[in-house]
């Protein structure tokens, strides 16, 4: 493939998006090839012959994948400062990759929005608008948003080391009440920067919890479905089912208490409880039971907030009341390599 044709957005020439079935792509060149034949009066040889390559490339399976892996794989380019290292993770809206600022060689976190059709590229810049100007140990600091050559976007933002929540889980199992309880005041104090500032993460889950279990520290990321000063004209813009609030399922307004929701679910889900059936493990201590039932509850009107009560303080009060002290002590995440 030419270097010319790589640049061009095959899906862009076509107006489709890259999900987009084989007999929609055929249905759109048929559409387009309608105004630009060159048989026709007003008709554009150059156009047509664009929308033919780009047609014989994305309806053959094997050249629109060797195609698509050619457009998304950013493994050892160069993006605005940045040189792309590694591949992290893959996901809906495309991949995220580890890089290095060129000049300075300090670590970074890129997020490829490969698979953002021009409709949902608002959903990407919702998200570098959320943190954009937030500056707090548990959120990622935003660094740039890069338009690519073939116009996808890509978030840069600073690199956070270490295991999300649930693969800590998954490769330690369930995890002790009290190393539980520290995960989920740090998660709290962050909850409680952005809802004061005005922003709800709406998307809290294991996938999005990273922990650092050295220093005992968690990093929110994923900010895509979060709403900044939501009102009753917000929407939901999506949801992960099992740990998403009634509210956001429904594609109502999130508001502080739905972040509350998925974070009680996501304890019943480190404490290796069960999700679907919204079960706290027998074995976990009454207070913290009554904390999670409490925070889970269908009715959002129901929920604490933080006007009536401050989360932070009661988790800390409920730490000490249940194991002894307030601090974690560095205490180890049993089991984890």
């Amino acid at each position: 493939m030419s270097r010319n044709k790589q640049k061009d957005n095959l899906y862009d020439i076509l107006e489709v998006s890259p999900r987009a079935r084989p007999e929609i792509i055929d249905a759109a060149y048929r559409v387009l090839m309608k105004q630009y034949h060159p048989d026709k009066n007003n008709g554009d040889d150059r156009v047509a012959k664009t929308l033919n390559e780009a047609k014989e490339i994305l309806l053959d399976k094997k050249k629109r994948e060797e195609y698509d892996e050619s457009r998304t794989n950013l493994i050892g380019k160069i993006i605005d400062n940045y040189r792309v290292l590694e591949l992290i993770a893959e996901g809906g809206f495309g991949k995220t990759y580890r890089g290095e600022h060129i000049k300075l060689e300090t670590p970074v976190c890129i997020k490829h929005a490969h698979y953002v059709s021009p409709q949902d590229e608002e959903v990407l810049i919702s998200e570098a608008k959320a943190i954009w100007d937030l500056r707090h140990y548990g959120i990622p600091a935003m660094r740039n948003i890069v338009k690519l050559e073939d116009s996808s976007l890509a978030l840069v933002m600073s690199y956070v080391p270490g295991p999300t929540l649930e693969k800590i889980v998954s490769q330690a199992g369930k995890i002790d009440a009290e190393n539980v309880s520290w995960i989920t005041e740090r998660t709290l104090n962050i909850l409680k920067y952005l809802h004061f500032n005005g922003v709800v993460h709406g998307d809290v889950k294991p996938q999005n919890i990273i922990i650092q279990p050295e220093t005992h520290n968690i990093v929110l990321v994923d900010y895509g479905l979060s709403v900044i000063r939501p009102s009753l004209n917000s929407s939901s813009k999506g949801f992960t089912p099992y740990f998403a609030s009634p509210e956001q399922e429904k594609g109502s307004p999130v508001v502080p208490e739905s972040d509350f929701y998925s974070l009680g679910m996501t304890m019943i889900y480190a404490l290796g409880g069960d999700v679907i059936n919204k079960k706290v493990p027998s074995s976990v201590p009454d207070p913290l039971c009554h904390f999670i039932k409490k925070l889970i509850v269908r009715d959002v009107l129901s929920r604490p907030n933080w006007e009536k009560e401050d989360l932070c303080e009661t988790i800390q009060d409920l730490r000490v009341k249940v194991f002894g002290r307030k601090h974690s002590g560095m205490k180890p995440i049993g089991g984890l390599k």
